[in-house]
């Protein structure tokens, strides 16, 4: 036993690098060395082993084919082993289990040996048998998965599909096998080169990537395929396993979350993230180019009046309709996009400043036809802003240009179009101001009222005054109304600023009664803004301040510009014809300048018709053309029963031509300047006789 215990120490590092079971055997057929684990896996003890034959290790009966062809090769070295073999291994219990037995010849120092490696093979029997189990089971869900599968050889050429690929092409195998599926590609990926081939050329064992494939019947399908490259033993490409798995659903939504990302959900056309990323790369593009880019700022006027009045869906329609004639007007070239709410922008390569003011007219020409709302027509206008790039120009900057442009049309009387400047930006600049100190102006009662005479141009008698509406800024002084209305309309303000210009008109005619009995006999003017107009409580609240006060309605004349009336006609006429009903008196005022639709004109049930201060201006020079307007627009007029105005008047030519023309009344600088309220009430008492009764004389002078 001291011999064997030396042998096995002696081959101790030779069994340590092995990590199957194995022992030495010596010439003589004994083992002379057993590893630490081959004792394990065989519950023996190295003593139990050693000088025994490696046969105490093997179970079952000798194959006599076996043995015999084992001695003809000399691959036996122990009757009943053979390299390679798989037999029985028996433990010391009885035992057994499937192992492999290799066999290694060596020699150790002057002694010839041979290794013996045993290895169990129980677990590897037991996987090959779920293997076996499996498959089946593993055929039947390819058979029946969603996904696409199929196997095709190292040329790409399909040697079988499940039926999910059948489905998914369109194809029976018959129609598949034997073919690659490039060859069913949609045209857009004609000429790429096949996902088998790419695995080829760059080594990969695995490829992904989308295509669109053909079905027999046209139909277009959005395919994700996986190709895995499949290799022998050797590890050479030997053929492709291929996934196909439909995508069309997915990459449907992937298209509708990018057209909701990038454009307007109401229009279709682009929003404002897509024009500032397009209008970025146009600028890059004119800078390398040395072209011009042109911007367009649209914005449609009194779009809250009609979307207030007539409801959102309404509000929508039009502005749908806008959009519609836009697209009509730009070129393929061109980028229409919805700035947000009832602003558009279009971004003109390449376009110079005619070209600009040219599509900005076929801009204004389209917006001026009536939109059709409910089966009833409805006239709108648009305000246009004008900017033109510079090699320094943003995307923000170029579009906050146009819209300070646009702006600027917008304080000058809306439905016109302007080009930026730099002086456009300073006045930018100070409406930001003013609209921001104009919150709390009414709080802290800083607006004033002045009036202006209205003079009967027959009998030269003042009939009554206008209302005009200051602001006494702390810092900027007296303000005209053009410096801080239009910030209050966008602001919204403008329906309580003319509220309380109303509230204040009418108290102001009381207060004068009570100083002067003969102040009864006059009216009083006050503008109404469209949002007032169509505001639903407008006439209600009027109601109100008149039994307030205890004025005779018919002293309240509502002067409402044409622009209003015609923003939505119908809205206008019904708030109209109730306040005519309290007894108010309405007139239109800066008739001309707007829309001049006569053939609503009948409708309206209107008293007065004011000519605006433009007309005036041009009866001094004694030209035909102005003289021809305004009498025909006093004609007119009068041929409906209401009395004309005339506004602006400044001079005795203009004065002499009105009357001569036939106009009713007038009022301008001829005779006063906007006064406060105590210089008004001096202005009549000066031209008054005034007795306990009331008026009784007026002064002809002026």
């Amino acid at each position: 036993m001291d011999t064997c215990n030396v042998c096995q120490g002696q081959y101790r590092g030779l069994l340590d690098g092995y990590p199957d079971p194995v022992v030495v055997v010596d010439a003589s057929g004994l083992m002379v060395a057993i590893s630490d684990l081959a004792a394990d896996v065989f519950c023996y003890s190295p003593e139990e082993l050693l000088g025994r034959p490696p046969e105490l290790l093997i179970g079952g009966e000798p194959d006599p084919m076996v043995v015999a062809e084992a001695l003809a090769a000399e691959q036996v070295l122990i009757s009943r082993m053979r390299s390679g073999q798989e037999l029985r291994g028996r433990r010391k219990d009885g035992s057994e289990f499937p192992a492999e037995v290799s066999l290694r010849k060596m020699t150790v120092g002057e002694t010839r040996v041979t290794l013996v490696s045993i290895r169990d093979l129980t677990l590897f029997r037991e996987v090959e048998a779920h293997k076996r189990e499996a498959e089946p089971v593993f055929a039947l869900g390819i058979q029946h998965f969603p996904i696409g599968i199929g196997i095709a050889d190292a040329d790409g050429r399909l040697t079988r599909v499940n039926p999910a690929v059948c489905t998914l092409l369109g194809r029976s195998v018959e129609e598949l096998i034997g073919h690659q599926l490039s060859e069913f590609l949609h045209p857009d990926h004609l000429g790429e080169i096949p996902l088998h081939e790419q695995a080829l050329f760059r080594d990969v064992d695995n490829f992904c990537n989308e295509y669109r494939y053909l079905r027999p019947d046209g139909e277009a399908v959005c395919v994700e395929k996986t190709v895995v490259l499949l290799r022998n033993d050797a590890s050479q490409p030997e053929s492709f396993y291929v996934q196909l798995q439909d995508i069309t659903a997915r990459k449907s939504a992937e298209a509708e979350l990018e057209q909701l990302a990038n454009h307007d959900p109401l229009t279709g056309l682009a929003n404002r993230r897509l024009l500032t990323e397009q209008l970025t790369r146009s600028l890059a593009r004119a800078t390398r180019t040395d072209e011009q880019i042109a911007v367009l700022f649209i914005d449609l006027d009194q779009f809250k009046i009609i979307n207030d009045a007539r409801g959102h869906a309404a509000g929508d329609a039009l502005l749908l309709q806008l959009a519609t004639r836009l697209k009509e007007l730009t070129r393929q070239s061109d980028l229409l996009a919805r700035f947000g709410g009832d602003e558009f922008v279009i971004v003109c390569d390449d376009m110079d400043t005619e070209g600009a003011q040219k599509l900005s007219g076929r801009v204004a020409a389209a917006a001026h036809d009536p939109f059709i709302l409910d089966d009833e027509e409805i006239f709108a206008s648009v305000s246009i802003g004008i900017a033109f790039s510079e090699p320094t120009d943003t995307a923000d900057s170029l579009l906050r240009k146009s819209d300070v442009a646009m702006y600027d049309v917008k304080e000058n009387g809306r439905a016109s179009t302007a080009v930026f400047d730099d002086q456009m930006q300073q006045k930018a600049t100070q409406r930001m101001r003013t609209k921001s100190h104009l919150g709390g102006a009414l709080h802290r009662n800083e607006f004033r009222l002045r009036f202006q005479p209205i003079m009967d141009l027959k009998t030269g008698a003042p009939v009554g005054f206008e209302a005009l509406i200051r602001w006494e800024h702390p810092q900027r002084g007296l303000l005209p109304p053009s410096e801080f209305l239009p910030a209050a309309e966008e602001s919204g303000m403008i329906v309580d600023l003319g509220r309380w210009v109303l509230e204040n008109a009418l108290w102001q005619l009381r207060d004068w009664e009570q100083q002067n009995p003969g102040v009864r006999d006059l009216s009083i003017a006050v503008n109404m803004s469209p949002r007032q107009l169509w505001d639903p409580s407008c006439i209600s609240f009027t109601e109100e301040m008149l039994t307030l006060t205890g004025i005779d309605p018919h002293r309240l004349h509502l002067e409402i510009t044409e622009t209003a009336v015609m923003g939505d006609i119908d809205v206008a006429i019904r708030h109209m014809t109730q306040a005519a009903e309290l007894g108010v008196r309405l007139g239109i005022d800066d008739f001309g300048v707007g829309y001049s639709s006569l053939s609503y004109l009948h409708r309206l049930p209107a008293h007065t018709l004011k000519i605006d201060k433009s007309f005036t201006d041009g009866l001094d020079g004694g030209e035909k053309h102005p003289t021809f307007i305004v009498e025909t627009i006093m004609r007119l007029a009068h041929s409906l029963g209401m009395d004309v105005i005339a506004e602006g008047i400044e001079t005795e030519p203009q004065l002499s031509a009105l009357c001569r023309l036939g106009s009713d009344k007038g009022q301008g600088y001829l005779w006063a300047k906007p006064l406060t309220p105590d210089e008004a009430l001096a202005w009549l008492e000066a031209r008054w006789k005034v007795t306990a009764t009331g008026r009784e004389s007026f002064r002809t002078r002026r």
